[in-house]
């Protein structure tokens, strides 16, 4: 038996590619909203757990400011393990069979929730499903979002036409899997509430396996496979965007390496949740999940984190889009010269040479990695009145000055400020929680943008 092998992933820090320069500086208290509410079963998870080989002692169940959560049992210290759970007791898309071929992880485990479901008490995972939520989670799987026309989703979310596409795309996933599985018996409500589980309490890890499983080749040097996993008990977890409110993070220990895995991917690994500070008894465990902005919490988990130091409105999707936007407000009349059109092409490559139009996948296939590639190619202001220094670059060398350039970022805000105010003028008042959240979301949007203006 080789050593442990521990490989913590709880936090997915985003590389901003050209950084942020900081306009001014006002700070704002921003609002919460959340239309998924918790399941009142009192299913005791933690026996389930601790019969499948699982340990949980260091926590507790309870209710506090963010809903069901996890506590301390006790003083923890930094490093301690407060979950532990055989990856053999989590339901795992390598363990769960795929409904058609080339599926997404997603529609993987939604099969595999439905069918565990449908299984009742033979289940061995039937109190862990009795105990999800009943209600379908985040504003992507309500029923505006799925069904409604390309203008009310833009409406909802502001004009984002990023985020309209993303939501669009979900969409088509969820129906067209759906049409794919319908002979399993399941109905649209069923399916579409499944798939919000899956993409509001999946955990990404990371597991070391031989090269004949598929694996890539990770940045250690060891072959490695991408697993998606749903974990009892430890997925009662609530994420807190403050990092000096974060005390846990998450990953894997494996207990057998290379071929001693065998044909099974889950012998001899555990999946496990640690304590990254000290932590006192009655304290929430809080874990991260992931430095994202707004649309990812408001469109899949259902709540928009109480502060987020990572919320981002967008300016532009792309550079190019922001360099034909400059050539119109500064009222180039060569502005479709092959020439001039050139001459911008190179400024946008000389910035950032990957620069491209990125379509809304976010959440679809990979989340994360689909979210960090669609933020990173974005041109965004930030908390503090921070803007993209891409596009200040962009600007200054376009204009030749810097003043000019920070000018044009406050008239792109205000522009964009402007078509928001016009479009949430035409909406009526919020009639339902999924509508209440769109507000919030909406709003935190705005505060950025005059921030900046």
């Amino acid at each position: 038996m080789s050593a442990t092998r521990v490989c913590f992933t709880g936090t997915c820090p985003r590389a901003s590619p050209g950084g942020t320069r900081r306009l001014n500086r006002r700070n704002r208290q921003s609002k919460r909203g959340s239309f998924a509410r918790a399941s009142t079963s009192t299913t005791d998870i933690a026996e389930w757990l601790v019969a499948n080989g699982g340990e949980c002692s260091a926590v507790r169940a309870g209710v506090g400011s963010r809903g069901r959560g996890l506590f301390a049992a006790r003083n923890l210290r930094a490093g301690e393990s407060i979950v532990r759970i055989p990856l053999k007791a989590c339901i795992t898309d390598i363990a769960s069979p795929n409904p058609y071929p080339g599926c997404p992880y997603s529609v993987t485990l939604a099969a595999a929730i439905l069918t565990e479901r449908d299984a009742g008490s033979s289940s061995r995972w039937a109190q862990y499903v009795a105990s999800l939520p009943k209600e379908v989670v985040g504003y992507a799987n309500c029923d505006e979002a799925l069904v409604g026309d390309e203008d009310v989703i833009r409406a909802a979310v502001g004009g984002d036409d990023a985020l309209v596409d993303e939501l669009q795309t979900y969409a088509s996933l969820v129906i067209g899997s759906h049409a794919a599985i319908v002979q399993r018996g399941w109905n649209s409500r069923d399916w579409t509430w499944a798939m919000s589980q899956v993409h509001s309490r999946t955990f990404r890890v990371d597991l070391e396996v031989p090269a004949a499983h598929g694996a890539r080749v990770g940045n250690d040097g060891n072959r490695e496979r991408t697993v998606r996993l749903l974990a009892p008990f430890a997925d009662l977890l609530n994420h807190d965007s403050d990092q000096n409110e974060v005390c846990c993070e998450w990953g894997v220990e494996q207990r057998a390496v290379g071929n001693e895995l065998g044909s099974d991917l889950s012998n001899g690994v555990d999946f496990v949740v640690k304590a990254s500070r000290d932590i006192q008894e009655g304290s929430e465990a809080l874990v991260s999940y992931g430095e994202r902005s707004d649309p990812h919490f408001f469109m899949y988990y259902g709540f928009l984190p109480k502060i987020n130091p990572f919320n981002r409105a967008p300016l532009f999707r792309t550079l190019r889009e922001a360099s034909r936007w400059y050539a119109r407000l500064c009222g180039d009349p060569n502005e479709n010269d092959e020439a001039r059109v050139r001459t911008r092409a190179d400024v946008v490559a000389e910035i950032d040479p990957i620069d491209g139009d990125v379509g809304g996948v976010c959440g679809i296939v990979d989340g994360a990695a689909a979210a960090t590639a669609r933020e990173a190619a974005a041109l965004e202001v930030g908390e503090n009145a921070t803007v993209d220094d891409r596009l200040l670059r962009l600007f200054h060398v376009l204009s030749g000055e810097e003043e000019v350039a920070v000018a044009a970022a406050r008239v792109r805000a205000a522009e964009v400020l402007s078509a928001m105010n016009e479009v949430d003028a035409s909406r009526d008042e919020p009639s339902s929680e999924a509508d209440a959240l769109a507000a919030s979301f909406r709003e935190r949007r705005r505060a950025l943008l005059r921030d900046v203006v």
